[in-house]
């Protein structure tokens, strides 16, 4: 059944005043503005009304869209997965294998056994991992939205497809490949998540360096005998920072795919 589309009809008003509005927004303000909002206030916070009031407009032009405040969250991590993924096209034209903010962090040596087109894939992912984590650090609600969101964007499944097809590269199996790719993009967002929050607790604290020295002090009392692993590691475990625990734990992990695709040498 088609509208009623008289002049006289208060619905007709409103459709009009939506339609303005929506001609005033475009898509790229609306996301601009929700991850400057976001990075602000984080995403508790964030609801339609309060971005519309950022935006100047009415929480109608919102509607246009995106349904609600998950669907828009979708949009912006989109746009953010966008972003890493132009950075790692960017390096690999380059012939650079991380983003600069790691360059005091280069990739492991490939072991002899493994082949020179894996060695390349092991490259190639840390590359695009890390480009993530270039964007989990900057706006540091992204990890969490990672892992709730489902692949059903269209950069989500973009960056699942290219692990994918690094993978496809190397001397694994289908089953090998899945697996593989599943644990990659789980590491990347689960890590950043625990990194992100890490963060935030810490710009809570009145003073985070006080916190930390005391945390120190009070492992240093421990006994010897009933804990000589936490005692072993703080030497280590003060001079550890966001990156290079993040790319300890990426390394670890690809150091378990480089060994898988050594199964026919």
């Amino acid at each position: 059944m088609a509208p009623d589309t008289s002049p006289s009809q208060p619905r007709r008003r409103g459709a009009g005043r939506q339609a303005r509005q929506r001609a005033s927004l475009s898509l790229e303000q609306i996301v601009a503005t929700a991850i400057a909002t976001l990075d602000r206030d984080g995403a508790e916070k964030l609801t339609l009304r309060s971005l519309a009031a950022e935006l100047g407009s009415g929480v109608a032009s919102l509607y246009w869209y995106a349904s609600g405040k998950e669907e828009l969250m979708g949009i912006v991590a989109d746009e953010l997965l966008g972003r890493a993924l132009a950075q790692v096209d960017r390096l690999a034209a380059d012939g650079r294998e991380a983003p600069p903010e790691f360059a005091a962090h280069p990739a492991p040596a490939a072991d002899r056994q493994t082949s020179a087109a894996s060695a390349r894939g092991l490259i190639r992912l840390r590359r695009m991992v890390l480009c993530l984590f270039v964007q989990m650090i900057e706006h540091r609600w992204l990890a969490g939205q990672l892992v709730k969101a489902g692949p059903d964007q269209e950069n989500s499944l973009m960056f699942w497809e290219r692990i994918g097809q690094v993978l496809q590269g190397m001397e694994l199996t289908v089953d090998q490949q899945f697996h593989a790719s599943i644990a990659v993009v789980n590491y990347a967002s689960g890590m950043g998540v625990e990194i992100s929050q890490t963060a935030r607790d810490r710009a809570e604290m009145d003073d985070p360096a006080a916190m930390f020295t005391a945390q120190v002090e009070e492992w240093e009392s421990l006994s010897e005998e009933r804990f000589p692993f936490v005692r072993s590691i703080i030497g280590a475990f003060v001079q550890f920072d966001d990156a290079s625990e993040f790319i300890a734990g990426l390394d670890l992990l690809l150091a378990g795919i480089e060994r898988q695709t050594w199964a026919d040498r």
